[in-house]
């Protein structure tokens, strides 16, 4: 591929040739230095999208050396509960051994590389692989192995399963890093911090949990089209114009975002992270949305009595989410009621996993609600989100062709406020969170592994 990547042949190249150490390690100086020249300020270069060895350098440089998101706690809730995720392309287990610890295993074995988990849930006192019997337990130590008489001295204490060597977690939230030179977790998350806790605390008096059922979407683009949509507040009123005029028609009020200098923000963070504010320009129609659903309360029904407590309209109230959407820097989102897990599979592959929050300790049915509303606009039989995926194909078929490389990312550019350091306020409207993404995304594909 033609333009600024024409340095990765090059490191190709050196590796067959048989050019010195530092003439190498001149040459990949010059790709990394390279590929951080895909991102300007207003523009990213469509080989960020397209390019297998862009892909491969994102794999190693920013997700085995930053904080990846890889589950709840509430999905590992007992001693044994297991999920299999990825990190970057690294399969692994997320595990809860006997002593409560929460683990994150390379999914291979030790023996001749098989996967030994190969469910995406479950709970299991062990991981046996199926290809010649090697056991480990929960925390993936070597338990047990098929007729050890063949080996000489083997120590078994040494051969257990690869893990991440930094896990943390933050309020539930399960971060991992390959990595042991991170920085710690509260400092990635910076000023996400705020909204993490918003989005967690939406419910009153009712602790949020992660459902283990998903929604699972894969779509043929790459992974940042997810990551960048997440936070994109312009794109509403024409992706999604059908849903919007549908529900304008059940609910006999307009829905369409308003906008307008600072009636919503979207805002850049730092560190990636970034939040689109859609309290005041959708909030009132995302509760009438409420009120279209199957096993709704008519309206003016008595709430209290309908679902059988006190201060049920609060519940009520909070059943469609915080009212933002919250991206953390590289592969998590918070949308509506729901975790939104990002998998690259390839350059132009990408697995998304949703998974609902319901309230601890709420009624039924008003947990139900929070469902109904969840796969009204997301999953793929959802009014919305199979509008997303189509999007994002159409936008990998464009900028394969074309003279022009650079992806425009300049909208509200002239009123941007900065609010401190990296973080940065606009429009609703405004590009101002992939901006400040891929200031980030620019740094990480700068530095040395």
């Amino acid at each position: 591929m033609s333009g600024p990547l024409c340095w990765a042949a090059g490191a190709r190249d050196a590796n067959v040739v048989g050019v010195s150490g530092l003439e190498r390690g001149l040459v990949m100086a010059e790709q990394v230095r390279a590929m951080s020249d895909l991102v300007r300020e207003d523009a990213v270069h469509r080989d960020i999208y397209l390019d297998g060895d862009v892909f491969a350098t994102e794999m190693e440089r920013i997700f085995m050396h930053t904080w990846v998101y890889v589950g709840h706690e509430s999905e590992i809730q007992e001693p044994g509960d297991y999920k299999t995720t990825t990190v970057g392309l690294t399969p692994v287990i997320v595990s809860r051994s006997r002593d409560g610890q929460i683990h994150v295993l390379v999914n291979r074995c030790r023996h001749r590389g098989a996967t030994v988990c190969q469910w995406a849930k479950g709970n299991s006192s062990s991981f046996r692989c199926r290809f010649h019997g090697w056991t480990y337990d929960q925390s993936g130590e070597l338990k047990g192995l098929a007729y050890p008489e063949g080996y000489d001295g083997l120590d078994k204490s040494k051969l257990g399963l690869y893990r991440a060597p930094v896990v943390a977690s933050y309020r539930g939230l399960i971060f991992a890093s390959f990595d042991e030179d991170v920085p710690p977790l509260g400092e990635h998350l910076g000023a996400a911090v705020e909204f993490i806790d918003k989005f967690l605390d939406h419910v009153p008096g009712h602790e949020l949990y992660a459902i283990k059922d998903s929604h699972r979407l894969t779509f043929t683009a790459n992974w940042k089209t997810q990551l960048e949509n997440s936070l994109d507040g312009y794109h509403a009123n024409f992706v999604h114009s059908s849903f919007l005029s549908l529900m304008q028609q059940r609910t006999s009020a307009p829905t369409q975002y308003t906008t307008g200098k600072w009636l919503t923000d979207s805002v850049a963070l730092g560190n990636g992270h970034g939040m689109l504010d859609q309290r005041v320009a959708a909030g009132p129609s995302l509760r009438r949305r409420l009120d279209t659903l199957p096993g709704a309360p008519e309206s003016g029904a008595d709430l209290d009595q309908f679902f059988g407590i006190e201060n049920a309209g609060t519940l009520y109230d909070a059943t469609p989410g915080p009212g933002f959407n919250l991206a953390i820097f590289p592969n998590l989102a918070l949308v509506g009621i729901h975790i939104r897990e990002i998998h690259p599979v390839s350059v132009d592959q990408t697995e998304v996993v949703l998974r609902p929050m319901l309230a601890k300790g709420a009624p039924p049915a008003l947990n139900n609600m929070r469902l109904r509303y969840h796969e009204l606009f997301y999953g793929p039989a959802g009014f919305g989100q199979p509008d997303d995926l189509e999007m994002f194909e159409r936008v990998r078929r464009g900028i394969e062709q074309g003279q022009d490389p650079w992806i425009r990312l300049d909208r509200g550019m002239h009123r941007e406020e900065v609010v401190s350091g990296e973080r940065r306020r606009g429009d609703i409207t405004d590009e101002t969170p992939q901006r400040g993404q891929y200031r980030h995304w620019r740094e990480l594909m700068k530095e040395e592994a």
